[in-house]
């Protein structure tokens, strides 16, 4: 008797696991994703309307800052000298710790010039930037 309320018992267990699973694999755990693929897209998209010409990502390791990971060839930040690679350490002062930090204050201050604040090797320097009007 004990052995077969065991066995139901188990059988019960295996099927709890096996509907979780079922529930993981189709579509929750894909509508999760795919929420957040949406957001990067977002910030993706407001960060180019925030910095034409430039890329930004965030730095190794996490919270130590962002880094340009690409721009334009002959675009502004070009023309400024600012180079993939460049850590952006500051906005307008401010210091910036992550790519979403820099997207929010970035969103928030539409101002049509921002100063950046570059490090390159142990060089700091900073540099200003234009917006135009339709990408801030």
């Amino acid at each position: 008797m004990d052995r077969q309320r065991l066995s139901h018992a188990a059988s019960g267990v295996l099927l709890a696991a096996l509907a979780l699973c079922a529930l993981v694999m189709s579509g929750a755990f894909f509508l999760h994703v795919r929420h957040a693929g949406d957001d990067r897209m977002e910030v993706a998209a407001a960060q180019a309307r925030a910095l034409p010409g430039i890329t930004l990502s965030n730095g190794m390791p996490a919270g130590s800052g962002v880094v340009v990971t690409s721009m334009e060839t002959d675009g502004q930040a070009a023309r400024l000298g600012i180079r993939v690679g460049d850590g952006v350490v500051s906005l307008d002062g401010m210091p910036i710790r992550s790519l979403d930090q820099a997207s929010a204050y970035l969103l928030h201050h539409p101002q049509p010039r921002i100063m950046l604040g570059l490090k390159h090797a142990d060089h700091m320097r900073v540099v200003m930037l234009d917006r135009p009007e339709g990408e801030r």
